[in-house]
Formats: C-alpha cells, sequence, structure tokens
C-alpha cells in the first residue's frame, strides 16, 4: 500500500533538508515539481517540455531535441537521491525516487521492502558479525548438523558482500553517466599553416600547436576533447562541419590556422555549432614562439568560457 501524500510530503522536505541538496536550487526545484504533481495525479503531464519551461525557465519554444537540460538534471537528481538513500536518509520509512525512463516520482515504504528483501544482509555487515555459539549436539549427532551455524554464517555474509558490490556497481555507473553528460563535447580539427610565402615545416607547426590546443582545452572543466588521433584523420578532408560533427558525435567544432612571423606566433581560432554548422565566435592570439604553451593555455582558456557559455551539456533521452 503507498504511503499517505502527507508522510511523502514530509520524506520529501527532509531530503530537500539534507546536505547534498540544501545548497542544490535547481535539483531542488526539480525533484519538488516532479513528487508534487505525481501526488497530485498528473504524471502524464510530466514531459521534458513542460519541466523545461516550468522548472528551468526555458522560453516557449523551447526544444529539447536541441536543449538537454532537462534530461542532464535528471540523471544528476537520479544520482543524488541514490546517495541521499545510501547515506542520511538509509533509515528514512519512505523512498523517493525518479526511475530511468521517466520523470514521474515514485513512492514506497522503504522498511517493508527492506525486510522483505534479499538486500536486508547487506545493512547487517555495516558491523562485525559476531558468530553465535551453537549447542552442544548430542553423541552421535550427524557433522553437518553440528556446523550448520557456520554454514548458515557465512552464506548470509556471502549474500551481503555481493549486495554490496552490486549496488557500488551500479552507483558508479550511474554517476560516470552524469559525468560523462555534464561536458560539452568538442573536436579541434588540424589547423593549418598561413604565410605569405610557403615555408619548410608548415606542417609540423601547425600540427604542434593542434595538438597543444587539445592538450590545453581537455584541462578545462567542462569540456570533453576528441583526441588527436582521431581528429587528424580530417586534415585533408573536405565536407561539412556538420557532417564531421555528427560523424564524431561532438556538439562543437574547432578550426583554425597559424601563422610565423620572426619570433611571433600567431594562432586563429572559430569555434562552429557542429549541429547547426553556424559559426558563432572567430578570435587571433598572438605571442612569443618561445612561449607557445603559455599561448596555447590562453587559446584554450578563452575556448572552454565561450564553449561552456554558449551550449548545454551533452545529454541522450533518459
Amino acid at each position: 500500500m503507498p504511503p499517505a501524500d502527507a508522510a511523502v510530503l514530509a520524506q520529501l522536505d527532509r531530503i530537500l533538508a539534507s546536505p547534498g541538496f540544501a545548497n542544490a536550487g535547481r535539483l531542488s526545484r526539480f525533484l519538488r515539481f516532479v513528487v508534487e504533481r505525481s501526488l497530485a495525479g498528473d504524471g502524464e503531464q510530466l514531459k521534458e517540455y513542460v519541466i523545461g519551461t516550468e522548472v528551468f525557465d526555458r522560453p516557449a519554444d523551447y526544444d529539447p531535441r536541441i536543449d538537454s537540460i532537462v534530461r542532464v538534471e535528471a540523471r544528476r537528481l537520479r544520482s543524488k537521491l541514490a546517495e541521499y538513500y545510501d547515506g542520511p536518509g538509509a533509515a528514512d520509512a519512505i523512498t523517493i525516487r525518479v526511475d530511468k525512463g521517466s520523470y514521474v516520482a515514485s513512492f514506497d515504504e522503504s522498511a517493508a521492502i527492506a525486510s522483505a528483501s534479499p538486500a536486508a544482509p547487506a545493512e547487517a555487515t555495516a558491523e562485525p558479525v559476531a558468530e553465535p555459539t551453537a549447542p552442544t549436539p548430542p553423541p552421535g549427532r550427524p557433522r553437518w548438523q553440528r556446523h550448520g551455524w557456520s554454514a548458515a554464517i557465512v552464506g548470509a555474509a556471502v549474500i551481503a558482500i555481493a549486495v554490496l558490490l552490486w549496488r557500488e556497481v551500479g552507483r558508479w555507473r550511474e554517476e560516470s553517466t552524469v559525468h560523462a553528460s555534464s561536458r560539452v563535447s568538442v573536436a579541434i580539427l588540424p589547423l593549418v599553416r598561413y604565410d605569405t610565402a610557403p615555408k619548410p615545416g608548415s606542417d609540423a607547426l601547425a600540427d604542434a600547436v593542434t595538438d597543444g590546443l587539445i592538450g590545453e582545452l581537455a584541462r578545462q572543466p567542462g569540456v570533453e576533447v576528441t583526441s588527436r588521433t582521431t581528429v587528424m584523420q580530417y586534415r585533408d578532408v573536405r565536407a561539412r562541419l556538420s557532417a564531421i560533427a555528427a560523424d564524431l558525435g561532438v556538439q562543437a567544432i574547432v578550426e583554425g590556422r597559424v601563422s610565423l612571423t620572426g619570433q611571433r606566433l600567431w594562432i586563429e581560432v572559430r569555434i562552429v555549432d557542429g549541429r547547426r554548422d553556424r559559426k558563432i565566435w572567430v578570435k587571433d592570439f598572438a605571442g612569443e614562439i618561445a612561449d607557445e604553451r603559455g599561448l596555447e593555455r590562453q587559446v584554450a582558456e578563452a575556448m572552454a568560457a565561450i564553449l561552456t557559455s554558449r551550449f548545454e551539456p551533452d545529454g541522450t533521452s533518459p
């Protein structure tokens, strides 16, 4: 039998006051919205567009196929709920869930489930288990009966360890998905050398700067960068950038060129929205060739700021 609405709302308040949610305003708003709508029987209206406009303040022309904010935050919400029930809420009487594949909240009496679940022995292993003293069997009792207590304890311990391992693997997979989906995906195509007259080693300089930018951009938070080995295959390819972005599975493409005048290194980079094939940012950078790495770091920091401000983290359907 599902818990009463008042009990669910009390549990909701308890979760939102916990350390994992107290400072997470957007996630707290998301959870309260889906819980209250689910209790009101409006679960069928909990669609991505509705949540995007009413919870995340997206405009009326919001397109969930382009803006993945709801899917990304749903994964974060599930991860935070799992952390809560594995930590401060482990003994709570009511469990609130938002199962994968849906935005409708569901509610269970946790104590009843725990008493009937094979996972219950997992809680017993939080402290060392003392082996109970078995009564001395009368003479002639078979050996398997004399060792029955030990076998039962070992079996329970094995089950408990297996359950704990299964839960940890599941949590690791969920967190990995969340972290991966919270970054903007980008590929830096091989830069080209641009000089008034061709010079020896042109490709070597362009390749070195390309490699440096890939490494420096990968150090920036919120960005996921395609490897150098993968992008080098596009050095001489003439194709629409949207096609290359689709082939690499990235949101943004970076292209550019380099030039060397005396000891002065010049780098021009352009960021292109890979899904719309539209150039959104162009900037020139210059510095001494002796400080090539410092210049590459400066370029990468500027690109990361644009990428994380112009693109929502990538994601897939819940």
